[in-house]
């Protein structure tokens, strides 16, 4: 079964946490939408995999409720410094890109945090069209996704104190 196939997978790879919710517990807010608009994080405009190239917020939403089960899956990383912050993202990047390929033959959408990294430099950045869409790394937050919400109320790690913090995913799937 895809459910239990996904936990082995998420043991494996590595992550800290995880929690089965249903799409319907996915918690979107405008606020998060807001920043986005407001560019709080500098990918606006600059990423396919982000708005408002990811498109209007009802596709964005769409894009996650077509859907019925999701994992919230976490991984406790350092931020202690810069150094320790882009090793960190860099290691979430590649261990969510081992999961995707792990179900890449599969109906299995993961999101991550942060924009699209599967071209070095996003063709957004020229105002072209995505050179490979059925590849696009669509961000929780851009997608009006409250992931600190959603942690809190899946009582996960979010501040593990000491510079570590919890780097979440979604793994969405129809089981």
């Amino acid at each position: 079964m895809l459910k239990e196939r996904l936990i082995e997978a998420f043991q494996e790879i590595g992550f800290d946490e995880y929690r089965a919710i249903k799409s319907s517990d996915i918690i979107f807010s405008q606020d998060v939408f807001n920043q986005c608009a407001r560019n709080t994080c500098g990918n606006f405009g600059k990423n396919h995999g982000c708005p408002p190239k990811a498109g209007s917020e009802a596709e964005r939403k769409a894009r996650v409720l077509k859907y019925k089960n999701a994992f919230i899956i976490s991984k406790i990383a350092s931020i202690g410094s810069r150094k320790e912050m882009m090793d960190s993202m860099e290691f979430l990047a590649n261990i969510n890109q081992a999961l995707r390929k792990t179900f890449e033959n599969e109906e299995v959408f993961v999101m991550g945090a942060g924009p699209c990294t599967v071209c070095k430099n996003c063709a957004a950045l020229e105002d072209k069209l995505c050179r490979f869409p059925e590849k696009i790394q669509y961000s929780m937050e851009g997608s009006g996704i409250d992931v600190v919400r959603m942690s809190m109320n899946q009582k996960m790690t979010y501040n593990a104190g000491r510079g570590k913090v919890g780097f979440f995913t979604l793994v969405l799937y129809n089981d």
